[in-house]
């Protein structure tokens, strides 16, 4: 009864989020919105970043839309969740004021969207 209880306050806190179709821009950033640490691009229902992430290190992410124009992306800074990335390395643990424990964001993903997340194999940047 618990976990279906903390699974309702994550869905109704999480329902402003994308459908995270094909091409959505996944940007991992600092907590003050300026420093983008990875990004990362759905794709074959898997969500791989082009950068290494820092074990423990707080930051926010930032879901875009494929194509979103600038008005989306202002719109998104609004919603950018926090977080941290896990101490293995292997996801990222978001925060929320309604959940009492950091919730992961490759369980939500699987479970919710069908969509694997893998911060271990990162996509090569372009011309390597």
């Amino acid at each position: 009864m618990i976990d279906l209880l903390f699974w309702f306050l994550v869905s109704q806190t999480l329902v402003t989020l994308p459908d995270m179709t094909p091409g959505t821009e996944v940007r991992v950033v600092s907590n003050d919105l300026l420093t983008i640490y990875a990004t990362g691009l759905v794709d074959n229902s898997t969500l791989m970043f082009d950068g290494e992430l820092e074990p423990g290190k707080e930051v926010r992410l930032l879901i875009l839309t494929p194509n979103a124009d600038s008005k989306q992306t202002v719109d998104a800074l609004g919603h950018a969740l926090f977080g941290m990335v896990a101490q293995d390395g292997s996801d990222i643990l978001l925060k929320f004021e309604d959940l009492e424990g950091p919730l992961s964001f490759g369980k939500w993903l699987q479970e919710e969207r069908g969509i694997g997340l893998d911060l271990t194999n990162t996509v090569p940047k372009a011309g390597e």
